[in-house]
């Protein structure tokens, strides 16, 4: 060390000496000076450079990077890019093996991307970033499902997202990362059909924290503590119906469990006769409009699991319309294990909800008869329900099998109607036990029903009450049906071939009034109970066969025994 030390200050120590020292020095300082110079000249070159053969190595050439201009304030730590294009490359997706092909693909235009407050020497030398604040401004970004894996447009591992978002840092920590004003589409690649399509979409991440060293915190949704999430619009196709579904004005806040939907529509793109005569055979035409959706404790981070836990669903009002025209012949499907309890077992993704609330309802169903070709319409005004346990948790289920629904609307507009459903989950027939009864109404409000769907009229009588009590399953239901009234007389209708209206047939309608049991009860006899046993027709629904039931004991009762 001496000797070299000694070689060194004798070189230096004799003029021509000094002037190599001094030489070297200028030439680093020169070095130095001039790199800083082509730093603060081609800095953002050497970004864009970096940056661009980043994604398109990352991505083993399938997307290539592109914006229009860099700011960089290194003293602050701010940034600020404009005019980002990411899109990938249709050349080499077709050279991808099939084992290569990835579930999605992403086309993404983001105006502005903004990041403030970065602690640059941290992330220099830790390889870790650590800032205030990411805000993208108006993205638009379109995904492509390619069909590439087993349920490739929902199953994305975490793991891969984390290691993907990480990259080669050990951390990446900010305060906050906003999204604002997005538009986020979605497509199947191959027919570059429409999918989802979510408008003016913003999402706010607080304290969101990526440590490749570290596991997750529990509770964390996307890496952070608390989500903020608003959508204006989401709209989607049906698959095979000529319907749209619009869901408006989504909100969510994971911080005390908030989730609301304005608005949630079923929309029929065809009139009702289209419809009927786009239909090989008879279906039922949906046109739903449900507004002011709220959830209470909702579990957001279960959510992201796919998970819908929740104390409280309430709706704030519910129109229902549903029409059927029976001119066309019913398909032939078996329609068992189709029952609500039986369909929410299905349901792809776990459900928890320990109480569903409907607080104002319209429900209407508008049938066509084939021979009359007239319309009726059931019609339940003014709404109430609540059920318990909407559940197919298997846990959940374990503690308690029954979904309850208490039910209260005003039947055709005039009278009350109440109806207390019970639902026994996991049950091998499908068990349910329905019990319900109807108020007071003068014969005639029910013609607008019996003239159209009958065909026949109620020329007088009143119906003091109805209550039925059945237990039901796949195949069958049994019970009671006790309906009270009084002078009740009718007609029977027929329709003349090249007439509109419904003519009365005399003969028919003086047999019946013979025939049929004027009052229950009488003045001699107590009030007739009818013993209702009914086989279920499998190919139609669950409120066919309660219909039913109730109209054997009803026709029963006033003495019409076929």
């Amino acid at each position: 060390m001496q000797t070299i030390r000694g070689r060194i200050k004798k070189a230096t120590s004799t003029p021509r000496g000094r002037i190599i020292a001094l030489s070297l020095l200028v030439l680093i300082m020169a070095a130095v000076i001039g790199g800083v110079i082509y730093w603060k000249i081609y800095r953002k070159q050497i970004i864009r450079g970096e940056l661009e053969g980043l994604v398109n190595k990352k991505s083993r050439g399938l997307y290539q990077l592109r914006y229009d201009s860099l700011f960089l304030d290194e003293a602050g730590g701010n940034l600020a890019i404009h005019g980002i294009e990411v899109n990938y490359d249709s050349v080499q997706y077709s050279r991808l093996n099939d084992a290569d092909i990835p579930p999605t693909l992403v086309k993404l235009s983001i105006p502005t991307l903004m990041v403030m407050g970065v602690q640059t020497p941290r992330a220099l030398l830790n390889k870790e970033i650590v800032g205030k604040k990411l805000t993208i401004n108006q993205p638009r970004i379109d995904i492509y499902y390619t069909d590439a894996g087993a349920d490739s447009a929902r199953y994305i591992p975490p793991e891969e997202i984390y290691a993907q978002i990480l990259g080669n840092l050990n951390l990446i920590r900010l305060d906050t990362l906003e999204l604002l004003d997005g538009n986020i589409t979605t497509y199947k690649l191959k027919s570059n059909k429409k999918a989802v399509e979510l408008n003016n979409t913003s999402v706010r991440l607080l304290n969101l924290e990526l440590d490749k060293n570290a596991e997750i915190p529990e509770g964390r949704i996307l890496f952070s503590k608390n989500i903020v999430l608003n959508v204006g619009q989401v709209s989607f196709p049906s698959d095979n119906r000529p319907y749209k579904y619009q869901i408006d004005q989504i909100s969510m806040n994971s911080l005390d469990g908030s989730g609301s939907v304005a608005k949630f529509r079923v929309i029929p793109l065809m009139k009702e006769d289209a419809f009927v005569r786009s239909l090989p055979f008879q279906d039922d035409r949906f046109d739903f409009n449900i507004q002011n959706i709220r959830f209470v404790n909702l579990d957001i981070p279960r959510l992201f699991d796919e998970e819908i836990f929740a104390d409280s669903l309430i709706l704030g009002s519910a129109n229902m319309k549903i029409y059927r025209d029976l001119a066309l012949k019913r398909d032939k499907k078996n329609r068992v294990g189709t029952y609500p309890h039986q369909l929410l077992a299905r349901i792809p993704l776990t459900l928890d909800i320990k109480k569903l609330v409907v607080n104002a309802g319209y429900v209407e169903y508008k049938e066509r008869n084939h021979i009359t070709r007239q319309s009726g319409k059931v019609r339940f005004h003014n709404v109430s329900a609540v059920f318990n346990n909407v559940t197919n948790d298997s846990a959940s289920i374990s503690r308690n099998n029954i979904v309850t629904a208490r039910m209260n609307a005003k039947f055709l507009d005039k009278t009350p109607l109440k109806v207390n459903w019970k639902f026994y989950l996991g049950n091998p027939r499908g068990r349910f036990d329905v019990e319900g009864s109807l108020g007071s109404i003068a014969a005639k409000d029910v013609n607008q029903l019996t003239e159209p769907m009958g065909p026949a009229r109620l020329e007088d009588g009143r119906i003091q009450s109805l209550y039925f009590n059945f237990d039901a399953d796949n195949y069958k239901a049994n019970g009671k049906v006790k309906m009270l009234y009084e002078n009740l007389k009718l007609s029977l209708l027929e329709k003349q071939d090249g007439k509109k209206e419904l003519d009365k047939k005399t003969v028919a309608s003086f047999v019946a009034n013979i025939v049929v049991k004027n009052d229950n009860p009488t003045k001699k006899d107590e009030a007739r109970v009818s013993d209702v046993a009914f086989e279920r027709d499998t190919n139609r629904s669950i409120f066919h066969l309660v219909w039913k039931s109730i109209f054997k004991g009803v026709r029963e009762t006033v003495g019409i025994k076929k």
